[in-house]
């Protein structure tokens, strides 16, 4: 794979990411802001911090089901918006050098000619390299496969959030569904280890009330929007990893420019 096909895969790979993770981030901000006043039900005073509005790491209780604290939900949402600009950035450099500069596009390719000398033939063979002193991004592969890894683990992280806020709440309204519809026997069981997440949210879209003085709104599928936005940052997190194979093989091929090993 020349330096040409490895750009190309770049340029439509941190496309990809930024895709993913700004989906990820409206499937999660459209639950929150849905869910955020009826679900912030938590006890405590006037002066205490009690915010439990996010959808993520909800809680059953005695009364009421709480939402988790609003720290996860705006993490879900902020988090990912510095990756999605440096996705964005890096996406537009290399279709700039794709689409107009062609960098790399004949690397490695061979082109044989038959000279003659002295009356004997000699086939000429020359392969076409990128100008070491025209382009000098082979300086950056290095440092970009760095910062990609630390974005991969970054977006790791945040996947493991979603996935477990998600898990977490699906869990606790189990509970809180089996009270409320005073679910006995063979009927709570299927609720426990029978039903999927998907089909939880589905009661909580239309069986949890609206807390006192507050109105949703139209009715969403919560289910559907969060489990959107986990796959959408999971592909994402696979985007990350593929682009820092994709930058450290090709600093590899340039060691030879970019180290000694080469000598």
């Amino acid at each position: 794979m020349n330096q040409y096909q490895t750009e190309r895969r770049l340029c439509w790979s941190y496309l990809f990411v930024a895709v993913f993770l700004a989906v990820s981030v409206l499937c999660i901000g459209i639950p929150y802001n849905h869910w955020r006043t009826t679900l912030d039900v938590c006890p405590g005073g006037y002066f205490e911090n009690t915010n439990c509005g996010c959808i993520l790491y909800g809680v059953s209780t005695f009364a009421y089901f709480n939402g988790g604290r609003n720290a996860y939900c705006l993490y879900a949402v902020f988090a990912p918006l510095p990756v999605i600009v440096y996705a964005v950035v890096m996406a537009l450099f290399h279709m700039y050098r794709v689409c107009i500069n062609n960098i790399g596009q004949y690397e490695d390719e061979k082109s044989t000619t038959m000279e003659e000398i002295e009356g004997e033939s000699i086939v000429v063979s020359t392969r076409t390299r990128v100008s070491r002193s025209n382009d000098s991004v082979i300086y950056c592969w290095i440092p970009t496969s760095c910062i990609a890894a630390i974005f991969a683990v970054y977006s790791l992280v945040h996947a493991a959030i979603l996935t477990d806020g998600f898990i977490k709440t699906c869990t606790q309204y189990r509970g809180y569904l089996v009270r409320e519809l005073r679910a006995t026997g063979d009927h709570a069981t299927a609720i426990h280890f029978r039903l999927a997440c998907q089909a939880i949210y589905d009661f909580m879209d239309y069986i949890q009330k609206d807390a006192p003085n507050s109105r949703r709104g139209d009715f969403i599928n919560t289910g559907v929007a969060l489990q959107l936005a986990i796959i959408t940052a999971w592909a994402a997190v696979g985007i990350w990893v593929a682009i820092v194979v994709f930058t450290a093989v090709r600093a590899f091929k340039e060691r030879h420019v970019l180290t000694c090993c080469g000598n």
